[in-house]
């Protein structure tokens, strides 16, 4: 499940989730792998390669997000969780204004997980019972790490986008001062040569 933007003009954080998702996928046997795609860069680019196992893709979430959004998509990872193996989520965390790492997120399955919740006891409680509240428990667990990871991506994208611009910025100077040289250069060669044909003129009279 790679995470992306919906919109590009941010830097190498779509095409790096792509490329690690292309690898993992190749390295596996495809016949056995779902692919859920967040963002449409993501899913532009898996529908190319990877169309018959490409499940879903979901774009157009409104910015900025929160928390109620991740839970309507975390139901379909929950959907998914029953039949899989494990799932799998990349995305960019968040290290500094000028780094993000890729990262994948390895989620248990729904039956994995009740089976790991099965014997445990975090708290005393009555009701409801274990058979109630774990299921709600993997909701809350899948969800809280799917928040985790939109958050990371999100501030990626916006300071990768604002590095982009800012070097956009920086390269349109670099060619305005080049053209504005130039020109100052053409300008007074202009005017060199109508003083020279000026003072000839002269000197000939």
């Amino acid at each position: 499940m790679p995470i992306s933007s919906d919109r590009g003009l941010c830097g190498s954080i779509n095409s790096g989730i792509v490329r690690d998702v292309r690898d993992y996928l190749k390295a596996r046997d495809r016949s056995r792998c779902e692919l859920f795609c967040i963002g449409e860069k993501a899913a532009s680019a898996m529908g190319r390669n990877f169309k018959d196992i490409l499940k879903l893709g979901i774009s157009g979430i409104s910015t900025p997000y929160n928390y109620p959004t991740i839970m309507a998509i975390s139901e379909h990872i929950v959907a998914a969780g029953n039949t899989a193996d494990k799932i799998v989520v990349f995305y960019n965390e968040y290290k500094s204004a000028i780094s993000t790492v890729i990262r994948q997120m390895e989620l248990m399955p729904r039956q994995r997980f009740l089976d790991t919740m099965k014997f445990g006891r975090l708290y005393s409680m009555k009701l409801p019972d274990k058979n109630t509240g774990n299921p709600a428990l993997y909701e809350l667990y899948v969800t809280s790490n799917l928040w985790v990871a939109f958050l990371n991506n999100s501030a990626s994208e916006q300071s990768a986008r604002m590095n982009a611009m800012e070097n956009a910025s920086k390269n349109a100077q670099e060619i305005l001062g080049n053209l504005r040289t130039q020109y100052n250069k053409a300008r007074q060669a202009r005017i060199t040569i109508e003083l020279v044909e000026i003072i000839s003129g002269a000197s000939a009279v």
